[in-house]
């Protein structure tokens, strides 16, 4: 199996051939154009946009040029949003942290729903949940353990995501809510549902209404995100892979057969 290294330097490689620029300096979309792979195989093949900085920095890579506005104004952003919550988050206090002037915030992303939605994107555990299911272990514990610990990682490394799904909550007609529900929800729910339907077709999860096994199989995450988040708590790794396990243990004794049994009444497909 080709290592991150292997592959840093092959891109180094590439960017020297075709003057595509410093590597630090391009999105995740640019790189696996540039390998000519897609989005999600990169990200399978190299783990995540840390490893492959990690890597090009041990062979040599200089260091990302001075960011974009669009990239400042989202990192400023999501440092704010942690310390000070959606609401009291101001595109004035985002472009003075970035250095820039709300008119370019505007001219790259759009006035400040375009923004929370673009701090939300390049934040969310979408990344890390597309890499497991690329690829998902077989036995039911290990997949979801792994989607579960790349979900507590995604969002206790950024304390905005919590603080943005709260505030998903608290205004469900907000844009933001709406991106997140019709955009990012929709797109979670169909890798997740696809990776559950597989377990079901094996045996591996007894009968059940497809809603229910969702439901049981989010919500306990949920809940244990956002309870986090309101104590503030930025729990280290150790506690982490704990909770992942023992909540996809749960999971597993909810809908595996020959435990409890749940009522599936009504169509079972729903």
């Amino acid at each position: 199996m080709t290592s991150v290294k292997e592959i840093a330097r092959r891109l180094l490689d590439l960017a020297e051939e075709t003057g595509a620029g410093p590597l630090a300096a391009m999105s995740l979309e640019e790189i696996a154009a540039l390998h000519g792979v897609s989005r999600s195989t990169l990200l399978r093949q190299i783990g995540s946009r840390r490893q492959l900085d990690t890597a090009l920095a041990a062979l040599g890579a200089q260091a990302a040029p001075r960011q974009r506005v669009a990239e400042r104004a989202i990192t400023a952003a999501a440092q704010l949003i942690a310390t000070n919550g959606v609401g009291d988050t101001t595109l004035e206090e985002v472009a003075a942290a970035a250095q820039c002037s709300v008119q370019a915030i505007h001219a790259q992303i759009g006035g400040r729903d375009a923004l929370l939605i673009a701090v939300f994107k390049h934040y969310s555990p979408m990344d890390g949940i597309a890499t497991v299911l690329a690829d998902p272990p077989p036995d039911l514990v290990d997949g979801a353990r792994a989607i579960y610990l790349a979900i507590l990682d995604a969002v206790l490394d950024t304390p905005a995501i919590a603080a943005m799904l709260a505030e998903v909550l608290a205004r469900p007609r907000s844009t933001l809510a709406g991106h997140v529900r019709d955009a990012y929800a929709a797109r979670v729910t169909g890798l997740v549902q696809g990776w559950l339907e597989h377990h079901l077709q094996h045996g591996a999860i007894r009968p059940m209404r497809r809603r229910l096994l969702l439901t049981l199989f989010t919500g306990p995450i949920a809940a244990e995100v956002l309870s986090l988040s309101a104590a503030k708590a930025s729990p280290d790794a150790s506690y982490r892979r704990r909770a992942a396990r023992e909540l996809a243990e749960s999971f597993a004794l909810a809908v595996q057969p020959g435990h409890s049994t749940v009522i599936t009444t009504g169509d079972a497909h729903a």
